[in-house]
């Protein structure tokens, strides 16, 4: 049985390259394109937004930007469900499409909607938090597509879809100057095989990361999710990660070299909240 509410937490994926090369340059500039989420069945009110939003190497950074919701697009031919029409690659300016027949809604993440207080790596954003200033609420149905299909193609492989529910997607573009640059580094080789302890410097990574980050190195080998971080020495900090707990994207058995930059795999994630 279905609650009246539930939410959903969604991890848009961005590649260390991408977040090494340079930060979102200016308003409408792609964060992530479309990232799929499940919901019910049927149509669900979206009744608010919690953003975390990690930090510019452990500074606080309390950018506005706006998020898409869409349904899935139907293949005619197949009968197939797609994602929408890409807005195009991370720090592009986005792609504008004269149509867009899977759009739902958007809404805006403002500078307001963050709370003056940032948690360690993280600030909060919720759209809940602006309503005395700004007299909102979000008002918003989402209806998913609706087809029997039982998985999804998510543009790179079939995706099964949990039984009695259904894909919506989201879409985020920066309206500021994001940036999700580290410095946190490697300081040893992470051995090959079942090694769990990465220890780090140049940046104390308690102010970059957290317990439950999946991390990647800056050539988007992903190196696993944190189970602990150590207490500083200098910037020197010990980080225990699981090695094969980050789903398909899971590193396996690989090493990690020495002096390579360590990013976060989710520098934005999202708690949607709604009513059925």
């Amino acid at each position: 049985m279905i609650n009246k509410y539930f939410t959903v937490e969604v991890k848009p994926l961005i590649d260390a390259s991408l977040l090494n090369a340079a930060a979102l340059a200016s308003d409408d500039d792609v964060i992530f394109s479309w990232t799929p989420f499940e919901v019910p069945k049927g149509s669900s009110r979206l009744l608010n937004v919690t953003a975390k939003v990690a930090s510019n190497d452990g500074t606080a950074q309390h950018h506005p930007f706006q998020l898409f919701f869409a349904k899935s697009k139907l293949n005619a031919t197949t009968g197939h469900i797609e994602a929408p029409t890409s807005i195009g690659s991370f720090n592009t300016t986005a792609t504008s499409q004269p149509s867009i027949n899977e759009f739902l809604g958007g809404l805006k993440i403002e500078t307001i909607d963050y709370m003056c207080q940032s948690l360690v790596g993280t600030s909060i954003a919720s759209t809940g938090n602006s309503v005395a200033a700004n007299g909102s609420n979000i008002t918003m149905v989402l209806t998913p597509e609706g087809t029997p299909a039982d998985k999804y193609w998510d543009g790179s492989d079939w995706v099964a879809i949990t039984p009695g529910y259904d894909i919506l997607w989201v879409a985020g573009i920066a309206c500021g100057a994001m940036n999700f640059a580290s410095t946190v580094t490697t300081d040893g080789v992470v051995e090959a095989g079942t090694t769990t302890t990465v220890h780090t410097d140049t940046k104390d990574a308690n102010l970059v990361f957290s317990v439950g980050d999946v991390i990647q190195e800056v050539d988007n080998t992903i190196i696993g999710t944190i189970t602990s971080i150590g207490a500083a020495t200098g910037a020197d900090v010990d980080i225990t990660v699981d090695r094969g707990s980050a789903g398909k994207d899971s590193p396996g058995a690989q090493g990690i070299a020495d002096g390579v930059k360590i990013y976060h795999r989710s520098p934005i994630k999202l708690v949607l909240s709604f009513e059925k």
